[in-house]
Order: structure tokens, then sequence, then C-alpha cells
């Protein structure tokens, strides 16, 4: 099993290990869930499990329970604690909580590179001797990991205990001995029911059923009494001592290369003044790169494949049904396979590239800082800013991500938000070749109107929703660093691959549905119902429907519908900015959904999404006699 800190590159090992791919960024919470593959090493079959960061046995976010409970439930043969040599004292407090325990460790220290070249030198084979387990090197991109899967053969318990002091133990003992004698870690369990950890008697109650805790509640409360002080605070002062004392052996300070820039750089990307500038150079260049170079790959595709492909279907199959079905307006050719591979997948390589780049830099979570101040005005504060920031990628992550907020209020803001104005990357970046089609005033209008509501709603929120304790701001910054080459394009290909085996299908499936709704009659039925509504007030296309429509499924095959209506000359500016509003607003897709009831339940999860759906067609309806009132958009 791969454990440590968040960003600590076990998602990287894991890939190395398995050969398979899970998503790695460098910011925190980029892995949410526990994930296992089989890979055979030296001949044996091993079972490899990756998991979300924590920062210790003792649960203070959902991503310790997680990992806390499938160590109870299933201890591994051997754990591989991943370091960053950057965060190493933060690293080491995890290892002496995970030496408590006594199961087998290796411990893999990555980017080792980079800290010589920003000055910190680790000493590997001392800190083996410190730890009294394995500790070997991750390896620079594009080498092998020969020299993790040897240690795995040689892994064995850390030699090292941290002493909590003669009376201290005591304590811990006469707890342990009240525990049944098949839990596994009951000397860790005990201290954690020592310093009052909330969540490990659910946890017992899954790995020892039928076990009464009173009599172990009732020692804990006489064991507390007698100690002089919390045993959090000596177990706080002993475990910084420890680390404080292996640190001081271990590690060495030079001149640093190359830390300068990436301090400065990151510095300047949270400024209040200097960080807007910033962000806006990041979003120039990503959006002439989607609206030109993805539009012109697009228009050569178009070119070569999809136009000279109709023209011969058409010409070899008679009107009539199968041409309407294949090369039609719902064609599974046209509106399905040709719009997903010639008008969708160009653009988003080129975004899904940029994207790579910037989350590899590590200037996503920088970003959080940025923007606290304004997120402050709407009832949000500490790492409930993060999730938003993660809502350009992937919602329904990001909305998972909302389950570590403690407040409540934080938790119901931070969903409907996600769900409401924030385009995933996919959307978004069609959005930016819609728009883009009509220049930057429109796509900057968009930007301006879907910023403006998102704000408003949270201002709402904030105000209508009672009130709890609000959490504290802390936020991990990763170094800023070059992002790697070979990193950028395996995550870009895996997104390309992820959509093409996800979106694809719904594509080809849209394309279905929305035909044969055409032919019987429900989806003229239904268009006659929706036109005041659509042309009335939003002012749009009675075809807009079909996009509303298939952004129930996914948000980027409406989008890449929306990018065929704008080829065509379906939708003026006006009509687009409103139309992509309205499209980024609408339903959450069904994955999104399904994250959103996880969170926070179905009651407050249906509500949400409910009063979305209302928002927005009222707010783009504004929108829409807003621009009316202005004389459009040119």
């Amino acid at each position: 099993m791969l454990v440590g800190l968040p960003n600590t590159g076990k998602s990287t090992a894991w890939n190395r290990l398995t050969g398979r791919y899970n998503l790695v960024a460098n910011y925190p919470l980029t892995t949410l869930e526990v994930r296992s593959a089989t890979a055979a090493i030296s001949g044996v079959e091993w079972t490899i499990v990756d998991t979300p960061g924590i920062h210790g046995l003792f649960v203070q976010s959902e991503e310790d329970a997680v990992v806390r409970r499938e160590l109870l439930r299933d201890p591994p043969a051997v754990l591989v604690l991943c370091v960053d040599a950057h965060a190493l004292k933060q690293s080491l407090a995890l290892a002496a909580d995970l030496a408590g325990i006594g199961l087998p460790l290796v411990v893999l220290v990555c980017s080792t590179e980079e800290a010589r070249a920003n000055g910190t030198v680790v000493d590997l084979a001392g800190l083996e001797r410190s730890l009294g387990c394995p500790v070997v090197e991750s390896p620079a991109p594009g080498r092998g990991i020969d020299a993790l899967r040897a240690a795995l053969a040689r892994a064995r318990p850390a030699g090292v205990s941290v002493s909590l002091g003669i009376r201290q133990e005591e304590a811990i003992d006469r707890v342990e001995a009240l525990l049944p004698e098949r839990l596994p870690f009951r000397r860790k369990i005990a201290e954690l029911l020592m310093l009052r950890d909330e969540r490990i008697l659910a946890d017992l109650a899954g790995v020892a059923p039928g076990w009464d805790p009173g009599p172990a509640r009732v020692a804990v409360e006489e064991a507390a009494a007698g100690l002089p002080e919390s045993l959090a605070r000596t177990a706080a002062t002993c475990r910084d001592r420890w680390v404080d004392d292996i640190v001081d052996k271990v590690v060495r300070h030079r001149g640093a290369q190359g830390a300068a820039f990436a301090e400065t750089f990151g510095r300047l990307s949270r400024h209040p003044v200097w960080g807007l500038p910033i962000l806006a150079v990041f979003l120039a260049v990503t959006y002439f790169a989607v609206v030109h170079l993805a539009g012109w790959i697009a228009s050569g595709l178009a070119a070569l494949v999809t136009d000279p492909a109709v023209r011969l279907l058409s010409r070899i199959i008679p009107a009539g049904f199968w041409a309407d079905l294949l090369i039609g307006d719902y064609g599974l050719l046209t509106l399905g396979l040709f719009n997903a591979i010639c008008t969708v997948l160009p653009i988003l390589s080129v975004f899904f590239l940029l994207f790579a780049l910037v989350e590899d830099s590590g200037y996503l979570p920088n970003i959080t800082v940025l923007s606290r101040r304004l997120f402050a005005k709407v009832g949000l504060t500490g790492s409930s800013i993060i999730p938003l920031v993660l809502g350009f990628g992937c919602k329904t992550m990001a909305t998972l991500t909302a389950r570590n907020l403690r407040s409540r209020k934080e938790r119901l803001i931070v969903v409907y938000l996600i769900a409401f104005a924030i385009p995933c990357s996919a959307q978004l970046g069609l959005n930016m070749a819609i728009l883009g089609s009509f220049g930057p005033i429109a796509f900057a209008a968009a930007v301006a109107f879907l910023a403006l509501v998102e704000v408003l709603a949270g201002v709402v929120l904030n105000l209508i929703l009672p009130g709890d304790e609000a959490g504290e701001y802390l936020q991990e910054l990763p170094p800023i660093r070059v992002p790697s080459l070979r990193g950028v394009a395996g995550k870009t290909g895996h997104r390309l691959l992820s959509f093409l085996r996800e979106a694809l299908p719904v594509f080809l499936v849209a394309a279905a549905v929305l035909f044969t709704a055409d032919r019987v009659g429900l989806l003229g039925a239904l268009k006659s119902a929706l036109r005041p509504v659509i042309t009335g007030w939003l002012g749009l296309p009675v075809d807009t429907v079909d996009a509303l429509i298939l952004s129930m499924a996914r948000h980027e095959a409406a989008a890449g519908l929306l990018l065929r209506m704008v080829s065509t000359g379906a939708l003026n500016a006006s009509q687009a900015v409103v139309a992509v509003s309205i499209t980024t607003m609408f339903v959450p897709c069904i994955a999104n959904i399904v994250s959103m009831f996880r969170v926070l339940g179905w009651k407050a999860g249906l509500t949400e999404t409910l009063a979305i759906n209302v928002s927005a067609f009222a707010l783009a309806g504004v929108l829409n006699h807003f621009l009316l009132l202005v004389g459009g958009i040119r």
C-alpha cells in the first residue's frame, strides 16, 4: 500500500509499478479514492494500492478516515511511505505514526534531484539508518523504478519508536489490555483512543463486531485524569523532537541553483496586484491557442474528413431514413462520430495539453490564495477554496473534495457553486472555441457574466443558510516547477483516451436518441412546448433544446452541438454568449449529481439541483434582455 502526505508522488509510483495510469498533478487532493491493481514483481504477484494523501492516523479529514479504515480492514503486507524531499519534516511526522503499527515499511523519497537543485540534500543512507527500514530514491521521470521493486522484498518494520514518557506509556498499556486480541495495531488504537479520536470507535465496530467499548472508555477517562497534561500535547512535543533530531542528522543545506525564480513566481502569482496580470496571461495564452490553433486543426479535419465523407455518403445513400440516420441533422456520423472526433477532439487536445502544463507547474493552488479574499465575502474560507478551483478540472471530483469541509454551510455553498457556473475543463475548452468564433469581446462577456452570477449565488447562499463554525484558512502550496514534458504528454493522452472511452459513446447514443425522438415527433412536441421560453425569454433558436438535453449526459456534448450551430450560422454573438451561459449553469451531468448526493445527502442534493436549474433559466433570460437593451455584441 502506497501512503504519504498529499502531493508526494504516490500515484506516480503506482503508475510505474502497475503500468497503469492514475491521474497525477502538482497539487494536493488529486487522488480521492483507494485504487488497486496487480503487478508481477520478481516473479511474485503483488496488489499495489494507491491511497489519498493523509497527515496521520489520527483522523482530521475524510482522506485520513478512508486510508485508516483500509489499513484496519485489510492490513497490507508492506507499506510504502512516499516522501517529498521538500517536506521531509512533515513526512517524518507521518513516519513516526506509521512506525507505531509495526507493518513492514519502505520509504520512497521523491523529488530529490529538484531538492538538490534548490539547496536541500537528503542523506538517504543516513535516513535508512535512523529509521531502521529500507529507504530508496524515486527515479526521475522516464527511468525505471527497480530500486523500489527490490526494496519491497527486504521491507521490515521501522526500528524506531517515539516514546511518550513512562506515565503516558503505562496509560496506553492499560487501555490496550481492554482491546480485543483480534484487533490489528492494538497499541496504536489504544493511543488513538487516548488522543480522543472521534471516529476510531466507529472504525472498530467494523473490524470487531460485538465488542463492548464501555470499559475502554472508562479506562481512557481514568488514564487521562492521571496525566500531567493532555496526551495530544505530549505526543506532539515528543514527535517534533524526534523529527528534528533525524532532520539535523540527514539534511544538509547549500546554495540553491533554481529556487529563486520559482519562489519569486509563486509569490507574485499570489500577490493581490501582480497575481491578476499573471492569471490574465495564462487565460490569454489558452484562449488564443484554443481559438486559433485548435480551430485551425478542426477546420483542417473538417475539410479532409467530414466534408468529403458526407458528400460521398450523400451520393451513395438515397435520401430518406438511412441518410437521415447517418448524415442528417441528428446523424450518427454528423452529430455523433464526426462531431466528436473532428470538431471536439482537436479543441480538447490543445486545451488539455495547456491545462496539464498549468497543473504540473504547481500554479493552480496559488490561485486559491489569490482568490481567498473574494470568497471570504461569500462565507467561504480555508480549504473550501481549493474545490472551487479544482472544479475547472473535473466537477465531479471537485465536489467529492468538499466532503472534507467541517462546516455544513460551507459544504452547501461550495457544492452549489461548483455545479452552478464553473465549467469543467472539457466544457471550458469548447466554450472558448464557441465564443472565440466571435472575438474576445464575446468571450469576456460570458466570463464576466458567469463570474458575476457565481459571486451573487455565493452571497445569497451565505445570507440565507444558517451559519456554523467556519474552517481556518490552511492551504498547502506545492513548489513551482518546470513540468515534465513526458508527464504532460502522458496526462493529456490519458484525458483524451478517457474522452474517447466515456464521451464518444455518449455522442453516438445522444445522436440516436435525438434522431428517434425527432422521427416519432417527441422532440418537435418538446420544442413547441418550450418555444416561448427558449425563443422568447432566452432569445435562442428553438434547436438549442437539443443542447440542453445533451448537457444532462455530458456538458461537452452540449458544447459540441453549440459549436456545430455556430459553424452553420445558427447562433450570433449575443446568442452564443447566452447559450454558453445557460449550458454552463444548467443541470450538472449525472456523475456530478451523484457526487452531490454523496456529499450532501439526497435531499440537499436534489434541492440544490432543482435550484440550479431554475436559476440557470432565470439568469440566462436576464442576460438575454440586457444584451438586447445594450444593442447586443458585435
